[in-house]
């Protein structure tokens, strides 16, 4: 095809042909992304080696494809300027709502795109609460490295160690740089914003629409999130040090049963191995001997599973194949003998055992990345692809032993791990009230940056041993309310005072025990969220990603959306009572019935007791008994599944039983409310928010009997679990 200089031509449409919802513009070396008739995107240069080129020529266009040939008349630092010209083929795809950008100059160290300022809002890139502790997750106006490191002393957090080359944008777009290479981005700053990576190859996405299109087309290039068996959606305890061994952890497991608070699964920090740091021979020390007998004990006595702390390291032991130097001795994970002996560990003296499971550790500090690797990985992609490879090799170990009925949580994470990772804890937070808030804010820049699940150390990790009880109390809520729900029950660091309920007050252990049977009770919702979250988004979703074009949500960090269905704000502080914004909409607050519109901010008062918690006019959501972990020791209660439905028009909820989706839909009309879903596993109630009692109910064209809850509008029949077409005349 003839060449077209780009220089002398007005105007070219790239891909405005095709059907895809996005087009290309190109204007005098200018590319706009428009979507649905809206720019979102302008891209005034792609730099390589901080040179910006010369002329762009159109090469070829065919389809959702078009290749630019960019030409530089000198490339500095190559020869005497004028004598070394230079070109690269810029291929453009796109496909659907994503355009794809890919270049690879060999010549070419560093890549740079910069975009005009059009008044967009930036969230991601980091979980830190960078910078100076701002909780705010709007980063626009600041400069942000993407680089995993964890940073101890300068954050309330401390080692909230989850990075991403992936940002949200408010005007509907979301840009992800698919490298491991160490990255710079300054955002909107001095009108423009600056990409920048260490790398000659360029790999950009940007993905536009609203959230759940832009998570979606994410997942496609990267893999679906792992799934996360139901055992691990419930509460899980955990000790940072056992001085006892075996003997705490079924004393744990008989003394929650007594005072029946249930847990589903259990897990042991350091120190329970022999070698170096407790930790570099990965077997279980004497203390805790015989771990195929006392593990059994917690699986068939307690029905709780049991997961153990690892790391990717072995200190100073030299027993280990293929270590860095360094202080650590972290593995090279790119060398097949490491990963075959730590699987043969972990196999052997582990998971044969009983070991479902482990608390990812370690990654993120005294990292060797100037050590060359097997698989010669540049230096400047070694910190944050480590991350990525000890979620990968990990769940790679895991799998091959117990196929998905496994679960893994690490403090350090970058981009790619969502396939290889169950969930994300949000790093040793300080055990204040300013320690739990914080980490609240990190939580909602992981769901930005597209990892759906985390969770907090319920009591926080550095500082107090026995905090205050109304702190406690506060942090066992907002925990219920993640999706990681690891609750921390020794002191500091494992010192003592001991904070377990039963070393608590009565009122302790009575609300403890009420936030974990509610906990109970949301485990089909959490567990059909998580494992949809590659439709639907990350599980805790930020007010500015579902609402973006509404100012007042850009610098909020302190609520946000569970799933679709509620709006949770937690208690972050001494007093019992807070401000909640609602967005648009209408708003069902949870504690009193009464209902809201959106675009306002109120005032909640909430006893020690309650946390705020408003429903979605226009949701499904549902609830139940799933007969998991110890309450089987004292709940006789059948499995059962409640679906709820508050009706504004057309909703959907997307139902995971037997690793099967089941579509729960409904309907609303002007006289009546259609409700209709497949067979169930469990029968149950079905609840309808009602502003007035209905005239009757019929299930499959029969009527049924139903009640009418006049304080909180809802009517309430049976249903047996049989597939259902429900009607509720008004």
């Amino acid at each position: 095809m003839k060449k077209v200089i780009l220089a002398f031509v007005t105007l070219i449409m790239i891909g405005s042909f095709t059907k895809a919802e996005n087009k290309i513009k190109l204007d005098k070396g200018v590319i706009t992304i428009i979507s649905n008739e809206k720019t979102v995107v302008q891209i005034d240069s792609i730099c390589f080696n901080f040179q910006k080129a010369d002329r762009i020529e159109l090469l070829t266009q065919s389809g959702e494809k078009t290749i630019l040939l960019l030409s530089f008349d000198a490339v500095l630092g190559r020869s005497k300027p004028g004598t070394s010209k230079e070109s690269v083929e810029l291929t453009v795809t796109t496909t659907g709502n994503t355009v794809h950008f890919q270049a690879h100059p060999k010549w070419a160290r560093n890549v740079s795109i910069c975009l005009k300022d059009l008044g967009g809002h930036y969230f991601g890139l980091r979980e830190t609460l960078f910078p100076d502790n701002n909780k705010s997750p709007d980063l626009r106006g600041n400069a942000y490295d993407v680089d995993l490191l964890a940073e101890h002393g300068r954050y309330f957090e401390n080692c909230a160690s989850v990075f991403s080359a992936f940002y949200f944008n408010s005007l509907g777009y979301a840009s992800f740089m698919d490298t491991y290479a160490y990255g710079r981005y300054e955002l909107a700053m001095n009108g423009q914003t600056k990409i920048y990576h260490t790398t000659g190859q360029l790999d950009w996405y940007v993905f536009t629409g609203d959230y759940k299109q832009i998570y979606s087309d994410y997942y496609k290039v990267i893999g679906q999130p792992k799934y996360v068996p139901q055992w691990a959606c419930g509460p899980i305890a955990w000790r940072d040090d056992h001085k006892q061994g075996a003997k705490d952890v079924i004393n744990d497991a008989e003394q929650f049963s007594e005072l029946e608070i249930p847990l589903t699964a259990m897990f042991v920090d350091r120190p329970y191995s022999n070698g170096a740091n407790a930790w570099s021979k990965m077997d279980f020390n004497d203390k805790f001997a015989n771990p195929e007998q006392w593990i059994k004990t917690l699986n068939d006595k307690f029905d709780l599973e049991f997961m153990t702390w690892i790391a990717p390291a072995t200190w100073d032991d030299q027993d280990f194949p293929g270590r860095l130097k360094g202080s650590f001795g972290y593995f090279d994970l790119t060398n097949p003998q490491t990963i075959a002996e730590w699987k043969k560990r972990l196999t052997n003296l582990q998971y044969v055992h009983g070991v479902k499971g482990h608390k990812m550790d370690r990654a993120d500090e005294y990292f060797p990345s100037a050590e060359g690797w097997k698989d010669k990985t540049p230096m400047s992609q070694r910190r944050n692809k480590y991350g990525y490879l000890y979620s990968k090799v990990t769940d790679d170990i895991l799998t091959s032993y117990w196929k998905e009925d496994n679960y893994n949580f690490a403090r350090a994470a970058f981009h790619r791990s969502q396939p290889h990772l169950s969930a994300v804890w949000g790093g040793d937070v300080r055990t204040t009230w300013d320690g739990m808030a914080s980490n609240l804010a990190n939580a909602l820049r992981c769901s930005f940056m597209g990892f759906p699940n985390w969770g907090t150390d319920v009591g926080g990790y550095f500082g107090q041993g026995m905090i205050p009880e109304n702190l406690f109390i506060r942090w066992l809520q907002f925990g219920a309310w993640t999706g990681c729900y690891e609750i921390k029950i020794d002191g500091a660091g494992g010192a003592k005072p001991d904070r377990a309920p039963w070393h608590c007050s009565v009122e302790l252990q009575q609300a403890f025990k009420e936030v974990c049977e509610d906990r109970m009770q949301l485990l089909p919702y959490i567990y059909s969220n998580l494992n949809s979250s590659y439709a639907n988004g990350a599980l805790m979703k930020p007010l500015a990603m579902v609402y973006p074009e509404d100012e007042k949500t850009y610098n909020i960090w302190n609520e946000y959306l569970f799933g679709d269905a509620f709006l949770v704000a937690p208690i972050l502080s001494e007093n019992n009572s807070r401000k909640v914004y609602l967005p648009q909409g209408k708003w069902i607050n949870a504690l009193d019935n009464k209902e809201y519109d959106g675009h306002q901010t109120l005032t909640v008062e909430a006893a020690l007791t309650e946390v705020p918690v408003f429903i979605k006019v226009g949701s499904i959501f549902v609830q139940g008994n799933t007969e998991l972990g110890n309450q089987h020791i004292w709940n006789k209660e059948k499995a059962s599944l409640d679906i709820y439905y508050y009706p504004n028009s057309q909703e959907l909820f997307t139902l995971i039983e037997n690793d099967m989706e089941k579509r729960i839909e409904g309907k609303c009309m002007e006289k009546e409310i259609h409700m209709e879903f497949p067979a169930l596993k469990s029968a149950g109630h079905i609840f309808v928010y009602l502003p007035n009692k209905p005239k009757y109910v019929t299930i499959n064209n029969k009527k049924v009997s139903f009640k009418y809850n006049s304080a909180e509008h809802l009517v309430s029949f049976k249903h047996k679990g049989q597939k259902s077409f429900v009607r509720v005349f008004k």
